[in-house]
């Protein structure tokens, strides 16, 4: 029924390995237990877990192995569920905790709620947030299917869950960008308007869109958990199908 990939690099020693396997365990939700090697990636440990017709595909670590199980198995009727090792907060709201014992009792629970998750062209997904990981303000073009932004940006968020940002609609994607001047101009000043006066105020601009496409005058890494997901140029979108996703029972 349940079939384990761990992230070994987020294990902080061996031991960990054995504590995780012997609670599951004790709960009753042991099963196949499976590591990513030079061998095999966690992509094709995925697609094994699916041949060998298991109904829950469970990432043992932080954000990558949960963004790359659930690339995989998005739109499929598997569950996924996370035992957090190192996980972002964002994540670990996402699925109820940040404690992977309670973690493990949330895959005995089985509460599965069914969610979008946010793809890049390069074929990665996410499921919290990018980051465009700026060193200094820049140039970035955001490019959604009527008009186009420019501005020369501090930081630029494309969220499909963040804590900081409430999700009105499901299947879109939340972009928060914090402008360089202190007031936006220009398109960017009419946008602003259609939010608080504190975001107008700090030079934030905030939009919501199925798709984007983000450019920058030099390319610049792509961030989700402190990981490289995709570099820009990038086309990055909310998925057409849902991800079902174990979370804890007051999520």
């Amino acid at each position: 029924m349940y079939y384990y990939i761990f992230d070994l690099k987020k294990c902080r020693k061996h031991s960990q390995v054995a504590d995780i396997k012997n609670y599951l365990a004790s709960l009753g939700i042991s099963g196949e237990f499976t590591y990513p090697s030079a061998a095999t990636n966690i992509e094709e440990l995925v697609d094994l877990g699916l041949s060998k017709k298991y109904n829950t595909i469970v990432g043992v670590g932080g954000d990558e192995i949960a963004d790359r199980i659930a690339s995989k198995i998005v739109g499929h009727p598997e569950a996924m569920g996370l035992i957090p090792l190192e996980a972002s907060s964002d994540l670990t709201h996402l699925i109820g905790t940040a404690n992977w014992k309670d973690a493990a009792e949330n895959l005995r629970y089985r509460r599965i709620i069914e969610t979008r998750i946010g793809l890049t062209a390069n074929g990665s997904g996410f499921l919290t947030n990018l980051n465009l990981n700026l060193k200094n303000p820049t140039e970035v073009t955001l490019e959604f299917r009527d008009y186009l932004v420019q501005a020369r940006a501090i930081s630029v968020l494309v969220s499909n869950f963040s804590q900081g940002v409430k999700k009105i609609a499901p299947d879109h994607l939340d972009i928060v960008m914090k402008n360089a001047a202190p007031k936006p101009a220009g398109l960017l000043a009419t946008f602003s308007n259609l939010f608080s006066s504190k975001n107008e105020n700090l030079g934030y601009s905030m939009f919501r869109a199925r798709s984007l496409r983000i450019f920058t005058n030099s390319q610049v890494n792509l961030l989700s958990g402190g990981y490289v997901v995709a570099k820009t140029p990038q086309l990055v979108e909310s998925s057409d199908e849902d991800l079902r996703l174990i979370v804890g029972k007051k999520t």
